[in-house]
């Protein structure tokens, strides 16, 4: 399916106009700001369910709209923002609704992060790992957990490759089937920390130095340095300016897809009236249920 069909089917799952009704996004050109999403409108989540004492620790859950058709897999949603305190999981909300109205229930995951709410490496990451261990409670909302989908942007997808890494190790039992969405994900941190733009200048915050003064937290924290087994789809926006494209390139392996959308920049992924969101739903039906 193409751009302009997907726009269509877009635009009758989302009825809205140029006011973007609280019902829908009206369709936007590629490489919208980090305001253009956040000015967004939204459903609001059904649940709040806490995975800590913490306050940062909780998920919400989104449930499918009624009347659409569920896509039998669920999302694990991890949001971005440097990993810094300053961004907060509010900024997804709009892509939750998207994607609940699309039929899928989306178990999006606050954290942690570095600043005011006391994250960094590995703090951050344990919360990702909390969070993700408690799906099993969702089944009292009608969720099965049994095929997930874990998708992260930007900072939260260099978390959700680390989770998919670690994934068999996260249950104690028989783990549930998974695939991984990187949406601009930093996927060699390594690399990123290296860079000069504001958000490569927070690595160093988030992870506590620089690569030369602690490689070893690097190396653990790096997922182009990890075994992941799970397929991954790497969506990269081919203007993006905060996570340059040799992110895209550098997560190895013979189970990753790598899809680059021109003219699109960072936030695209997560504003649900772009060509990109349309992509980003094209690859999720073509996830079908994980392999």
């Amino acid at each position: 399916m193409g751009h302009l069909s997907l726009l269509l089917a877009t635009a009758m799952l989302f009825p809205g106009d140029a006011h973007n009704t609280i019902d829908g996004y009206a369709p936007v050109s590629a490489n919208p700001a980090y305001s253009d999403t956040t000015a967004l409108p939204h459903r609001p989540h059904q649940h709040k369910i806490a995975y800590g004492d913490d306050p940062s620790q909780y998920g919400l859950l989104w449930l499918p709209q009624k009347n659409t058709e569920s896509s039998g897999s669920l999302i694990v949603l991890i949001h971005g923002g440097c990993w810094l305190s300053a961004y907060d999981i509010t900024h997804t909300f709009p892509l939750a609704t998207a994607l609940a109205r699309h039929g899928y229930p989306v178990w999006n995951l606050e954290y942690r992060r570095s600043g005011e709410t006391g994250g960094g490496w590995p703090t951050s990451y344990d919360d990702i790992q909390r969070g993700i261990r408690a799906l099993p409670a969702l089944g009292a909302f009608g969720v099965s957990p049994d095929q997930v989908i874990l998708i992260g942007h930007s900072a939260g997808g260099h978390l959700a490759l680390l989770a998919a890494s670690d994934w068999e190790q996260l249950f104690p039992g028989k783990a549930p089937r998974v695939s991984a969405v990187g949406l601009a994900a930093i996927t060699d941190i390594k690399l990123y920390a290296a860079g000069d733009n504001s958000c490569q200048q927070a690595t160093p915050q988030f992870m506590g130095s620089m690569p030369e003064v602690n490689g070893n937290a690097y190396t653990e924290a790096n997922p182009a340095e990890r075994k992941i087994t799970a397929p991954v789809t790497l969506l990269q926006g081919e203007l993006d300016p905060i996570v340059p494209r040799a992110q895209f390139e550098r997560l190895g392996g013979p189970e990753v897809n790598r899809v680059l959308e021109p003219g699109a920049g960072h936030f695209d992924w997560i504003h649900p009236g772009t060509p990109a969101f349309a992509t980003l739903v094209q690859q999720l039906q073509a996830i079908g249920t994980p392999n």
